[in-house]
């Protein structure tokens, strides 16, 4: 644990954004579509400042009106492509939404990880007062519950935006956007782990399978906090619901010690679809709709390990002095009409957040309709169970633990 001095504008974020991780979206009742409601502590976290108070930045350019251009900073494998793998080829959503709206759209697959993103774009940018080339970027909630409270997200003009109807409800009661006046969420999706048998010599069945001699070297971890220490909690026994001090203490000592024994490859954000894909890796953390996307010649499996797993959601905000902003509510107007959600939905397979994706998808038939079945994209209750949002921590700790995981990571 770290005794110096605390990084202010962290300190101000956690304090803000505390309890909240990338891969912790516990849904109560039914995960996804029809029945999606956050756990109570997620609608607790960050009290009840509304996250709309201004910050240090919060000032920034002006924003503009732009409506015939926008920049989307996105994640990878995150949009439906045509047979070549363009975003924007004919009959994408990207192509159709272009030809509807008279939008020249410029489409980023470079939000790779949210502190990475953090650090390099929006504090080195945003929190000097000046404006990013992205008009949306795509945060996990975390992050955007953070870039939100400090004031560098535009409120969205809803009036444009007349299929903001169409988010579920469970999104709506945040405590860090209430209304989700600033956020519309893109995806969700589940943390578990992948492999690859040929390399593995089998199937994985546990998070702990990771952390076996066998597979020294060849595995890889993720730079999401709550996914790892999450799942190895898991491995150890320890609830992450709970998430108490000393769980958390061992499941840094084990990943620690497996950094430091050579166990762990590395730790990545999205790019691990690539060490998977070239065989560079036999198993890692990983996340759903990720693994479904790749090809299925190539027999990478995933699962949620039998301890249990994790769940979060990323979301759509317009920048701080955006130079388009009704561009931006356009796309995202566009997106949250269900036929247009499903079809995104079909490729990247992760939990929509969009009523009546489900619908269409069985109305289609065929391997749409087998989608809507999937529990995966529409968990069932057997599902929800086995899925953990983590425990309460003071801010002292959050800083804490934070620190040393990033002393670990590297």
């Amino acid at each position: 644990m770290t005794d110096g001095p605390i990084d202010p504008e962290l300190e101000a974020a956690i304090r803000l954004a505390r309890q909240i991780s990338r891969r912790r979206f516990l849904l109560r009742g039914g995960l996804g579509l029809g029945g999606a409601m956050l756990a109570p502590s997620l609608l607790a976290a960050c009290g009840d400042s509304g996250g709309t108070s201004a910050a240090a930045g919060s000032g920034g350019s002006s924003a503009g009106k732009g409506a015939t251009k926008l920049t989307i900073s996105n994640w990878d494998a995150y949009i439906d492509e045509d047979s070549k793998g363009n975003v924007d080829g004919k009959g994408t959503t990207i192509a159709d939404f272009e030809k509807a709206a008279g939008v020249s759209v410029t489409y980023r697959k470079d939000f790779n990880d949210n502190d990475e993103y953090f650090n390099k774009i929006y504090s080195p940018v945003l929190g000097k007062g000046k404006r990013i080339s992205p008009d949306i970027t795509v945060p996990t909630y975390w992050m955007a519950a953070r870039i939100i409270g400090l004031g560098w997200t535009e409120a969205l003009d809803l009036d444009l935006i007349p299929n903001h109807k169409n988010l579920e409800a469970s999104y709506l009661d945040l405590a860090w956007d209430r209304g989700a006046k600033h956020h519309m969420p893109w995806q969700a999706g589940i943390t578990g782990i992948a492999w690859n048998p040929k390399l593995t010599g089998g199937d994985l069945t546990s998070i702990n399978d990771l952390y076996d001699a066998k597979l020294k070297g060849k595995v890889t971890f993720l730079t999401e906090l709550r996914d790892t220490l999450g799942l190895t909690m898991f491995g150890q026994g320890a609830d992450p619901a709970k998430a108490s001090l000393d769980d958390l203490n061992a499941a840094l000592d084990k990943v620690e010690q497996a950094t430091k024994s050579g166990q762990i490859l590395k730790f990545t954000g999205n790019e691990y679809l690539r060490s998977l894909e070239n065989g560079d890796v036999a198993a890692c953390v990983a996340w759903s709709g990720d693994i479904a996307q790749l090809d299925p010649a190539l027999g990478i499996k995933f699962i949620i390990p039998e301890e249990g797993g994790m769940q979060w959601f990323d979301t759509m905000t317009i920048a701080k002095g955006a130079q388009n902003t009704v561009a931006a509510a356009k796309w995202m107007d566009y997106v949250y009409d269900p036929e247009h959600a499903a079809k995104i939905t079909e490729s990247v397979q992760y939990i929509s957040p969009v009523k009546g994706v489900r619908e269409v998808l069985q109305k289609a038939g065929g391997d749409s309709a087998k989608l809507a079945d999937n529990p995966l994209l529409f968990p069932d209750d057997a599902t929800v169970k086995r899925l953990k949002v983590f425990g309460e921590l003071d801010q002292k700790d959050e800083i804490d633990v934070q620190s040393r995981f990033n002393d670990i990571t590297g």
